[in-house]
């Protein structure tokens, strides 16, 4: 009996591993939006010190452009010019300040402190030309004091000048040691995602090998339990599966329908009157029981083999769609709804506008196979879209067209499917201009279709027609024309009441 756990099912078992999957692309992405933001980070903040001790020489620039011609046109428009070139350079030494917050660069402090001085000394040599303008310390002995000052004042500047050069020095000096620090940091995130990618597809091809593995296993299991049944019921041993799973459900059903069939043949025996016919009864009933254990087992595995096949699509045309491969990436998600709609609904009854959807998949398949040498036109009446039917009847019959009908043509092959109503009935056209069939042969082909053996060439054509049979009854009309040239298959089916 199935134990309980999240991995009590072959569908959570794969379900497990695409997460361990998901998780690890996640963990990847999120250390690579880490780096890329850490090392953004580090780059803006360092170019954002740069442009400030550029906007900070450039305003000093100016401050001394402003004295400059205070000074040679001793004008009182001069000093309001000058209060505001000044704001300016105290305003840029404040935001150096708070971009340096407690990081020290003993150039950048040398700077500052030698742009304070020469601003103190700017205020000074204004305060000289104020007083000149005004008339207070006019005359030669004040005017030559004034151009000392001036002449002092601009071999500070020249000192201001190189203190910020050694600072764009340092600074550069420092960007290089971090760039080598975030080049060193960059090869050792290159290695571990490395290793991390490695470890993580090791683990998931172990995970999902021993997954399927099992599965395998169990499947190679119950055939030989059928077998050993087919062969001598007496003599077959229980079936022994313990994968928690859907088949060890299976495993333990089969086993007790196994000792229930025995019960019932040693109840047949004790009664010797009817004990030869019962006898052959009894075996014809454990080789039929036998070949329903054999389909249904064939039937689970075609069902987990899909299942895989369309995660795996899936995977596939993500990473085609992050390699820019955009048409491959459209043909895996084509392949992928085929497919689901065949896993999903190969026991249900659709509606046409779903089987339409899903010819039209098979269809862009088929174009992206054979190119321009086919072509093909859907005409469905909206009153048809939701006729429910059997699932997968047109789609064999527009394959046979391409196989049979048209596999000669180079180019110009044509393919109309047609679904429209009259008021009795629901008629369904499948037609292409291929090599057509002969009337002999359309008449033997429904004598085929008619028996009740296997032995058709025609298998598609066959499993159609039964599965349309025991869906509609007498209700269901196929018919076949010779177009000349060409096929025309159509489905004619009576509406109900």
């Amino acid at each position: 009996m199935k134990r309980p756990g999240f991995l009590n099912s072959v569908v959570r078992k794969y379900t497990a591993g695409y997460l361990i999957m998901a998780v690890s692309v996640i963990i990847f992405l999120v250390l690579n939006t880490a780096e890329n933001y850490y090392i953004s980070g580090r780059y803006s903040t360092a170019t954002g010190e740069l442009i400030s001790v550029n906007r900070l020489e450039s305003s000093v620039n100016d401050l001394n452009e402003t004295v400059n011609i205070a000074y040679l046109y001793l004008s009182s428009e001069g000093s309001q010019e000058y209060d505001s070139a000044r704001g300016i350079v105290e305003r840029e030494l404040s935001v150096i300040n708070e971009q340096l917050g407690d990081d020290y660069l003993r150039e950048l402090e040398d700077a500052e402190q030698t742009v304070m001085t020469y601003m103190e000394a700017c205020d000074s040599i204004m305060e000289g030309i104020s007083a000149y303008i005004s008339g207070e310390g006019r005359g030669t002995e004040s005017y030559v004091s004034l151009e000392a000052e001036y002449a002092r004042l601009q071999r500070l500047y020249t000192y201001v000048g190189v203190t910020f050069q050694d600072t764009y020095a340092a600074m550069l000096d420092q960007f290089d040691i971090m760039e080598q620090e975030i080049g060193r940091l960059h090869r050792y995130t290159i290695i571990f995602q490395a290793v991390f990618i490695a470890a993580v597809a090791l683990i998931c091809a172990f995970y999902l090998f021993t997954v399927i593995k099992e599965i395998s296993l169990s499947i190679r299991k119950l055939m030989r339990g059928v077998d050993s049944i087919r062969d001598n019921i007496y003599q077959a041993e229980p079936i022994d599966i313990s994968s928690n799973d859907e088949f060890e459900e299976l495993a333990d059903a089969f086993n007790r329908m196994m000792h229930l069939i025995r019960l019932q043949m040693d109840k047949i025996k004790e009664n010797a009157d009817v004990k030869e016919r019962l006898a052959k009864l009894e075996v014809e009933n454990l080789r039929i029981y036998s070949e329903l254990q054999k389909s249904h087992l064939n039937f689970l595995q075609a069902r987990i083999n899909p299942h895989f096949l369309f995660n795996t699509l899936n995977m596939i045309s993500s990473l085609a769609r992050m390699e820019d491969a955009d048409r491959t990436a459209d043909l895996m998600e084509t392949t992928a709804s085929f497919l689901r709609y065949n896993l999903d609904n190969i026991s249900k009854t659709v509606t046409l506008r779903k089987e339409m959807d899903n010819l039209r998949d098979y269809v862009d398949i088929q174009q992206c196979r054979y190119g321009d040498r086919y072509s093909y036109s859907f005409d469905m009446a909206p009153e048809t879209e939701d006729f429910e039917m059997p699932c997968m009847i047109l789609q064999p019959l527009v394959e046979n067209s391409i196989q049979h009908g048209m596999a000669m043509m180079l180019e110009g092959g044509q393919v109309w499917i047609r679904a429209f109503q009259t008021e009795t009935e629901v008629c369904l056209e499948v037609r292409d201009n291929g090599v057509g069939m002969s009337e002999e042969r359309i008449q033997e082909i429904y004598e085929e279709l008619e028996r009740s053996d296997a032995s058709s060439n025609h298998i598609g054509l066959r499993n159609i027609y039964r599965r349309l049979k025991l869906f509609y009854g007498d209700r269901v009309g196929f018919r076949m024309e010779d177009m000349a040239p060409g096929l025309k298959i159509t489905i004619l089916i009576s509406k109900e009441g």
